[in-house]
């Protein structure tokens, strides 16, 4: 099911708000819960029952290892406290066992039986992954290098296993280093299959859900929390249907015809394709957001205006930042992070970098991307360590030099999405050949036509503005400059949310920005992120 469906805004979005208040409000926080998991596998199942019964098996078999763990340490712990004490009163077991709770927490986790059952959940979740995601991808490269002749199977990726399988990995490698707390298989499949971030992120943490999810039926209802999630949905739901798929409209035409491009057509869908990856992204984002702040929950901001970055390394602070972060404490830090040494370190980074691309997309563009971005990542690092401090600069210089440094990291960033989108090298290649060899000229109709929209150009035909030269391009000018203007000058939802007060005017705004999506859902299109 989609966000931006009539299924969803006017049938499953109501019933699933109105049976969670009415079970909150009467202090029945297990109803709540089962009432939300219930409409959290809806959500999934609708888009394919199999898909449901995937995830189903994850969250089975994740939570019998996360309760493995949990015993194991558990056993690990008593033992320690009893070859630490040698009482047997109350009082004294009971500061045996915190000493003994204390020494384990400050060095390493137990190990033995439960860094076993870890292996074995990341195995068996890194495995799941593998068959749906890259088992063709590595069948295709083994029969290319080797000469075999394996069958592929075409398998269909699971919508969101990227997402849940990373969610998981991070809640057993908290349970193995005593991070985790007891919780039930309901707490844990809600954890898991809470429908606004189920699908695309953000890749939420433990620390972040359960205590919250542990006091639904102890709160009362909050209009603010309401009315503010559903201004942030709104928002999130305009820069999807509004914005990311007009845009998307003249990008699916670029790149399907990307050898006859001319360079000027070449390089607005480049631009194009960088401000629809960020308003569809950014906008499902919001959207989650909104719906979890509308039922009284907090999940963590994804997006904090990226493309207003001055550098690469600022960029990867801003965009996509729960997977940075999933990326920095599993991946970068058991690798030794900086602790081994400068070297080692920047290899740690890079090689981040190529995981965070593999994990986008089977696919060579992909891994190009990846480390397109670690290459410069690490160059900027080996900068900054060695690097001289730099002469003060008067303020005007300064703010023309970070100018320079936003514009410099936003055309990498162009660049590098041109991979990201590519179905293939080889497509990616054509594209920004046609830079150079397309020759610039006025924009092609077919790229114009996308901007279009029926409503616009009934405007323009009223005030007789369609007469006027060159009137076939006013709306694609004016969709660029308005998207160019969001990104690099207003702030980002989650700051717009903060400063809604739900008075007339503003639930006015609210209302008629909502309608104007909702009659614009006809043409809409599933999110980008579902591919990944």
């Amino acid at each position: 099911m989609l966000f931006n469906s009539y299924l969803f805004l006017l049938l499953f979005l109501p019933l699933c708000l109105a049976g969670f208040y009415l079970l909150e409000g009467r202090g029945l926080g297990t109803a709540a819960k089962l009432w939300l998991v219930g409409f959290s596998l809806w959500f999934y199942g609708y888009f394919d029952l199999h898909y449901l019964g995937i995830m189903l098996g994850s969250i089975a078999f994740n939570f019998c290892v996360y309760r493995g763990i949990d015993r194991a340490q558990e056993g690990a712990l008593e033992r320690a406290a009893l070859q630490s004490g040698s009482g047997t009163g109350a009082l004294q077991w009971k500061e045996t066992v915190a000493n003994a709770v204390a020494a384990v927490e400050g060095a390493a986790r137990p190990l033995g039986l439960s860094r076993l059952l870890l292996a074995v959940g990341v195995c068996g979740n890194l495995g799941l992954l593998f068959y749906f995601k890259y088992y063709d991808f590595f069948v295709e490269n083994v029969n290319a290098l080797f000469g075999t002749d394996w069958a592929l199977r075409h398998i269909l990726l699971p919508l969101g296993i990227s997402f849940f399988t990373f969610q998981q990995i991070g809640f057993l490698a908290d349970a193995y280093r005593g991070q985790v707390g007891k919780y039930s298989l309901l707490d844990y499949g809600l954890f898991v299959s809470f429908f606004p971030q189920l699908v695309a992120g953000p890749i939420v943490s433990c620390e972040e859900m359960m205590p919250q999810f542990s006091r639904i039926g102890s709160r009362g209802f909050c209009w603010k929390h309401l009315t503010g999630g559903l201004w942030l949905f709104t928002l999130g739901l305009a820069k999807k249907v509004l914005l990311a798929d007009t845009l998307g409209s003249a990008v699916a035409y670029g790149y399907e015809n990307a050898a006859a491009l001319s360079g000027t057509d070449a390089l607005l869908v480049i631009l194009f394709y960088t401000l629809q990856l960020y308003f569809d992204f950014s906008g499902y984002c919001d959207m989650a957001r909104g719906l979890a702040h509308m039922m009284g929950f907090e999940i963590p901001v994804n997006f904090d205006s990226p493309y207003q970055a001055d550098s690469p390394i600022a960029f990867w602070k801003k965009w996509h930042i729960t997977l940075t972060r999933f990326l920095r404490r599993y991946v970068y830090i058991p690798l030794g992070g900086n602790r081994r040494g400068t070297v080692r370190m920047l290899l740690n980074l890079f090689l981040v970098f190529l995981i965070s691309g593999l994990w986008h997309g089977a696919g060579w563009n992909f891994i190009v991307w990846g480390a397109l971005h670690g290459a410069v990542y690490v160059g900027m690092r080996i900068r900054q360590i060695y690097g001289r401090e730099r002469p003060v600069r008067g303020r005007r210089t300064e703010r023309l030099l970070r100018i320079l440094r936003v514009a410099a990291t936003f055309v990498f960033i162009n660049f590098t999405w041109v991979f990201f989108r590519a179905d293939s090298l080889a497509q990616a290649g054509t594209l920004l050949g046609r830079i150079v060899t397309g020759g610039f000229a006025r924009p092609s109709s077919a790229i114009a036509d996308a901007f279009r929209l029926g409503e616009f150009w009934y405007v323009m035909k009223v005030l007789r503005m369609d007469r006027l030269p060159g009137s076939d391009l006013y709306l694609c000018a004016a969709f660029t400059l308005v998207s160019l203007g969001l990104v690099f000058f207003v702030p980002n939802a989650g700051k717009l949310e903060e400063r809604f007060v739900p008075d007339r005017r503003n639930m006015i705004l609210t209302a008629v920005l909502f309608l104007w999506c909702v009659f614009s859902l006809s043409g809409v299109s599933t999110f980008l992120y579902f591919n990944f």
